[in-house]
């Protein structure tokens, strides 16, 4: 594999993508924060350039200190030629598999390929697949090469955005650090140490969002990471069956399309509240679908 990392190469690699979606969406997310500062030092791979078959993301060296953080260890793939896709994730100089790590992707029949490796490997492999949601806005932005370059990746101050809401008794506001422990210990896999550093991570980089209760408190929440996924929404169980949620959820994508930045979701298949949500708020299933592979070595089982 090929370590793609001039700029001008990149810009090339993420246009080319864009004809590729949704099932290239993870990749795309992850290349599009990349030529944006990189606020998580990964790096990108390529079999060959310019005429690529596969893609995959990954952290750099330097930040996959710890074999058993799943959270950071992270690969996000796209592959044109599955034929040959297994031979490239058998080498331990692309995917690093004496460590815990996760490996995400958007597209049907990755899951034989990886599972072709897997006998070799001596892990254990907890795939699970979910609805992948985007708006038709973010597919025709994307498709038609209209999404815009962001100047910066600095997370917007609340103070210097123009909020909309339907209820005074709630007010939109940007999640900051403060709120990762709130957020880390609401999230179905969250509730550890590692979780919670990866959350204070994303809530640092990217836009987390929420909408403030009358006592000035998170009442309703989502936030993105590093792949321009938004990831662990929760509602305080009190508030639940108010419409909050699609009400937060109004603003952020507000705040998102203004921001020029490209966005979508998963949903858990028994998940029906979030799938009434998603449909709610103009978002589309696609027929693609969302995948992830948790692999963890017998050794550190």
């Amino acid at each position: 594999m090929i370590r793609l990392h001039e700029s001008k190469k990149l810009q090339i690699l993420h246009q080319s993508l864009s004809e590729y979606i949704p099932e290239a969406m993870k990749v795309y997310g992850s290349i599009f924060n990349i030529i944006r500062g990189n606020p998580f030092n990964l790096e990108v791979l390529v079999d060959s350039w310019p005429d690529y078959q596969t893609v995959i993301t990954r952290p750099q060296k330097k930040e996959m200190m710890d074999d058993k953080d799943h959270y950071i260890n992270t690969y996000h793939i796209f592959s044109k030629d599955f034929q040959k896709l297994p031979a490239i994730l058998e080498c331990n100089s692309v995917i690093n598999w004496k460590q815990s790590l996760t490996i995400q992707g958007c597209q049907n029949g990755l899951n034989e390929k990886i599972r072709d490796v897997v006998p070799f490997k001596s892990i254990k492999v907890d795939y699970s697949k979910r609805f992948l949601y985007i708006t038709g806005d973010v597919l025709k932005s994307i498709t038609s090469n209209a999404s815009k370059l962001m100047k910066s990746n600095e997370v917007t101050s609340s103070e210097n955005v123009t909020f909309r809401s339907t209820n005074n008794n709630f007010k939109p506001a940007l999640l900051d650090v403060s709120h990762a422990e709130l957020v880390s210990n609401n999230w179905k896999f969250g509730k550890n140490e590692k979780s919670l550093r990866f959350v204070k991570r994303c809530l640092q980089k990217f836009p987390g969002y929420c909408l403030l209760g009358p006592e000035g408190n998170p009442i309703t929440w989502t936030i993105m990471e590093h792949t321009n996924e938004l990831r662990m929404v929760y509602t305080l169980p009190e508030y639940r069956g108010k419409r909050i949620a699609k009400m937060m959820g109004i603003s952020y994508i507000q705040h998102l399309k203004e921001n020029d930045m490209p966005f979508y979701c998963s949903v858990e298949k028994m998940n029906e509240q979030s799938h009434k949500l998603m449909k709610s708020l103009g978002f589309h299933a696609m027929d693609c679908g969302w995948h992830e592979w948790k692999c963890v070595p017998d050794e550190l089982l």
